[in-house]
């Protein structure tokens, strides 16, 4: 049989999860902070290679005079 949660049940559930997820993110930190560089020089790389195509006299679009 099933029972309605009381609005107590529901804002302790509530705080139960926000804890949680408080817990996860902070778990994480440390390990995040780690990984920034490599993300960084990625995009950096990606960055420059758009650069380098956008620059591609070639690649420009075709126009009819």
């Amino acid at each position: 049989m099933w029972i309605h949660p009381t609005p107590q049940d529901l804002a302790e559930h509530h705080e139960a999860r926000v804890a949680q997820l408080r817990r996860e993110i902070h778990a994480r930190g440390p390990q995040a902070e780690s990984e920034r560089p490599l993300r960084r020089w990625v995009g950096r790389q990606l960055v420059r290679a758009g650069e380098r195509l956008a620059a591609d006299p070639s690649l420009r679009p075709a126009r009819s005079h």
